[in-house]
C-alpha cells in the first residue's frame, strides 16, 4: 500500500498565487546574478565561458572574454589520434605535449572570422599554483595567423609569423594550466612584435599594447610536474 497525502494536506501543500510569482521573480533576479559573477549574462551560449571561470583562467590570466568566444581545438599527436582533441581541463601527460599542438577554431558558425589573428600559451601556474612568482610563462606566440586557414594546415605555416617557438609544458610542482588564448589583430596581416622575456609575461597586458581584440577563442589544459 502506498503511502496517500490526505486531500486537506494536499491543498495547504499547493503553492499559492503569491508564492508562484514571488518564486518568479527570484529566480528571475538570481540567473541574470549568477551569469554577472560566473559569465556574461547577456550571453546566449555562456559554456566556454564558464569553462574559464570555474578553471579561475578568469581572473587569473584575463579579465573576461566576449559573448561569441570560441572553444580552440587543439591536436596532440602524441596523445591521442588526430581525431580525438583536447578537452578542457583535460589532464595529459608531459610527454604527450612535446611537440607544439595542431589548433583549430571550433566555432558554431556565428563568429564573423577575419583578418589575421594572435595565438598566445601561457603558464599562469609558475613555478607552482601556490606560489606564482614568476607567472606568467610564455610557451608560444604565433601572429598574422590567416582566417581561412586550411582545417589540414598548421597555424605557423607563412604568412604566419613565429614570435617565440613553442616550449613544451614541464612543470616544476603541482599541476599547471596551461592557456591557449587566439586574439583578433587591428593590424591587419602585419603584426610583428619583438620576442618578450619568457616569464612574467602578462597575456592581458600584452593584448592591451598591442591592439589586440579578445580573446575571441581560447581553451586550457592541466598537467602535473612528475607525470
Amino acid at each position: 500500500m502506498g503511502f496517500m497525502i490526505p486531500a486537506v494536506m494536499k491543498k495547504k501543500l499547493r503553492p499559492s498565487f503569491g508564492t508562484l510569482r514571488f518564486m518568479v521573480v527570484l529566480i528571475a533576479a538570481v540567473v541574470p546574478a549568477f551569469f554577472a559573477s560566473h559569465g556574461n549574462a547577456q550571453c546566449l551560449n555562456p559554456s566556454p565561458e564558464l569553462l574559464f571561470y570555474r578553471g579561475a583562467i578568469i581572473p587569473d590570466v584575463i579579465p573576461s572574454v566576449p559573448c561569441e568566444f570560441q572553444q580552440l581545438q587543439i591536436y596532440y599527436a602524441d596523445a591521442f589520434p588526430f581525431i580525438f582533441p583536447v578537452s578542457f581541463n583535460e589532464s595529459l601527460f608531459q610527454n604527450q605535449t612535446s611537440a607544439a599542438p595542431h589548433v583549430e577554431v571550433l566555432g558554431d558558425g556565428e563568429f564573423p572570422f577575419f583578418g589575421c589573428y594572435t595565438l598566445l600559451m601561457v603558464d599562469p601556474d609558475a613555478p607552482s599554483p601556490t606560489n606564482t612568482s614568476i607567472s606568467e610563462v610564455i610557451h608560444w606566440i604565433v601572429t598574422n595567423i590567416p582566417w581561412d586557414l586550411s582545417p589540414l594546415s598548421e597555424i605557423t605555416t607563412p604568412p604566419a609569423n613565429v614570435v617565440l617557438p613553442y616550449i613544451p609544458p614541464t612543470p616544476i610542482a603541482g599541476r599547471h594550466r596551461y592557456t591557449l588564448l587566439l586574439y583578433e589583430q587591428q593590424t591587419n596581416c602585419s603584426f610583428f612584435p619583438p620576442a618578450p622575456g619568457r616569464i612574467l609575461f602578462s597575456a592581458k597586458a600584452f593584448a592591451s599594447l598591442n591592439d589586440l581584440i579578445g580573446p575571441v577563442a581560447g581553451i586550457y589544459f592541466g598537467v602535473t610536474a612528475g607525470e
